[in-house]
């Protein structure tokens, strides 16, 4: 497609599409889509870890920092940690529905789909922190509720989970809209 572009770069996307496939044949263009959502997602794990380091900068650390200290301190006013706890990973669920929202409202472009966007699911970012966080609070129950620096381990875990969410949401929408450029849509 980038080379009947460089030929012609008056064609729209619709142009150059139909170009494309009247000159492959159904195989030659799944090897070529293999081929090229490889190549997209060595691009996209570059260019993300490139947004991550602009993204991360000392306001943000700072904010992490403070957050981690407030629900450590916020904690003492519950009379079960374990509980405490157990209602800040779920709220990681509940933080993570807009980027649910917004990866399934622009899963397809005008009706079109991209390998940049198929090839990057939340739903690690979704279930991953939340169930690890789950999944470690059962055997540390009794931990939790006798030794303070248990739960600020916790806190320290919950925190990374929101910058994990925030960081996906904010990656996302980075993404989307260097498709919508690169592609001259609106």
């Amino acid at each position: 497609m980038e080379e009947f572009w460089e030929q012609n770069p008056e064609l729209s996307f619709e142009q150059v599409k139909e170009n494309t496939f009247k000159k492959f044949t159904k195989p030659e263009l799944k090897a070529i889509e293999k081929q090229r959502k490889q190549i997209l997602v060595e691009e996209y794990n570059k260019q993300q870890r490139k947004m991550v380091g602009t993204y991360f900068k000392f306001p943000k650390i700072m904010g992490c920092i403070l957050l981690v200290i407030i629900s450590f301190k916020v904690s003492f006013y519950f009379e079960s940690p374990y509980k405490y706890i157990l209602a800040l990973f779920w709220s990681l669920y509940v933080l993570a529905i807009p980027l649910l929202y917004f990866f399934h409202k622009n899963r397809k472009i005008n009706g079109k789909r991209f390998l940049a966007i198929e090839s990057v699911h939340p739903y690690l970012t979704i279930m991953g922190v939340p169930q690890l966080g789950m999944c470690s609070i059962n055997p540390f129950k009794e931990e939790i509720n006798q030794y303070p620096a248990v739960v600020l381990v916790f806190c320290l875990i919950w925190t990374l989970g929101i910058l994990f969410v925030a960081s996906a949401t904010y990656l996302q929408k980075q993404s989307i809209n260097t498709i919508r450029k690169q592609y001259q849509l609106s």
